[in-house]
């Protein structure tokens, strides 16, 4: 029983040292102002609190102002919450394999609550005529427009570049408490926009590198720039942390393409 006991002992250590390692994600792309045209804020009715957002963010090339509200109830917040909080990953053998069934399990429980965004997207789409490739532009610049906190499984301490979120299991928000909270860091994006663009039919993989300490979308899309080739397509880089970075473009201090393992696809 003793040696029982010292194994899973163990085995919470790694497991805590695996999540503060790789949930410092690197920031140094990855703050911005938020928007002057940001409206977010509360009402209540008689059985929940209501959070009410709306989120204005220009185009790549600042042609377009894109603008989205919804509004998430605090009984669709509170179970993402409860799922998130009791998710316990009791087998693996790889930093990867960790990861991936981490972000599988946000992506399978969340995929189905997410039409309160997904409807102000669609009208976006059906407005301006977007195609495949616009569509998933806009969509990964929404999230790109939110600014970037820091959200880690233990204190914020020696964290004091970006704001800070301390104490969250496994140092990721799902996809419904980021859009509730609108604060994420690397990976409680890429989940979210892998998600999303799952849900409006793309393929969507997520990469993530014990090098950079740094998580990343990739999406298949036509475009040049860097890219891996995965399931016989080209997958393109696409950084979330922050405005401005279009698909195909990598970090110059993150560039070597070794250093990124595809941690989720479907």
């Amino acid at each position: 029983m003793k040696r029982i006991l010292a194994v899973l002992f163990g085995m919470m250590i790694i497991l805590s040292w695996l999540v503060s390692a790789f949930q410092s994600c690197t920031a140094e792309y990855s703050y911005q102002e938020e928007s002057e045209e940001t409206n977010d804020f509360e009402e209540y009715d008689t059985a929940q609190t209501i959070h009410k957002h709306s989120r204005a963010w220009l185009d790549y090339y600042n042609n377009e102002t894109y603008s989205v509200q919804y509004a998430i109830g605090s009984s669709l917040e509170a179970a993402a919450y409860g799922d998130r909080d009791v998710l316990w990953i009791d087998q693996w053998e790889t930093e990867e394999e960790f990861w991936g069934k981490v972000y599988f399990d946000l992506y399978d429980k969340n995929k189905d609550r997410l039409t309160f965004i997904q409807d102000s997207l669609q009208f976006i789409r059906d407005s301006l005529q977007l195609g495949r490739e616009d569509f998933a532009r806009m969509v990964v610049s929404f999230v790109q427009d939110i600014p970037y906190h820091y959200i880690l499984p233990d204190s914020c301490a020696g964290h004091d570049d970006f704001p800070c979120v301390p104490d969250v299991k496994y140092g990721i928000f799902s996809p419904v408490e980021f859009l509730d909270k609108l604060q994420g860091d690397c990976d409680t994006r890429t989940v979210l926009l892998f998600t999303l663009l799952r849900n409006f039919e793309y393929e969507p993989v997520i990469l993530n590198s014990s090098e950079y300490l740094h998580s990343m979308l990739a999406l298949d899309i036509p475009v040049t720039g860097d890219y891996i080739e995965h399931r016989g397509k080209h997958y393109a880089f696409w950084e979330t942390t922050n405005v401005g970075w279009l698909p195909g473009m990598l970090p110059p201090d993150m560039s070597n393409k070794n250093y990124w393992k595809v941690i989720l696809d479907l």
